[in-house]
């Protein structure tokens, strides 16, 4: 199992940007690669699930999301997804009130179905492309999140 972690600051209170970060209808716009929600059942709290694509490595990998989490804490919000399918992966989103903004804490992993030839090419490859697709999501997010 492989682990990607990446911090962001969001000049918007922690309210709206947990709000409309965690409605699985939204997710496409910002979440890069992400279709748009199929056989949906829920509004992203716990037990919403979801089907997607995932467009990752040249072609659309079918997803299923589970909400396992989706609450407050002391100072803002925890968010936690089960990823099934293309590959497999468990996700946090910490959504935390830091001066008059929101910052998010992710947390991803995942695991790659195949051989051990695999997971050499993750080692070398995917682990990178992984990275920079959760930087850009995480960039997507905070822009729309500051726009008016």
């Amino acid at each position: 199992m492989w682990n990607v972690k990446k911090t962001v600051f969001i000049d918007r209170r922690v309210g709206e940007v947990h709000q409309f970060a965690t409605n699985p209808t939204h997710w496409y716009q910002w979440y890069a690669g992400l279709s748009e929600a199929e056989n949906l059942l829920g509004k992203g709290g716990k037990g919403t699930s979801v089907d997607l694509k995932y467009f990752f490595f040249g072609k659309n990998q079918a997803v299923h999301v589970l909400v396992e989490e989706n609450a407050p804490v002391d100072n803002g919000y925890v968010w936690r997804g089960l990823v099934t399918g293309a590959f497999d992966a468990t996700q946090t989103w910490n959504y935390l009130s830091k001066e008059q903004g929101t910052e998010i804490h992710f947390e991803m992993n995942y695991e790659l179905h195949g051989s051990i030839l695999g997971k050499v090419v993750n080692k070398l490859y995917i682990k990178k492309l992984m990275c920079n697709s959760v930087e850009q999501t995480l960039q997507n997010l905070k822009a729309i999140s500051e726009s008016d």
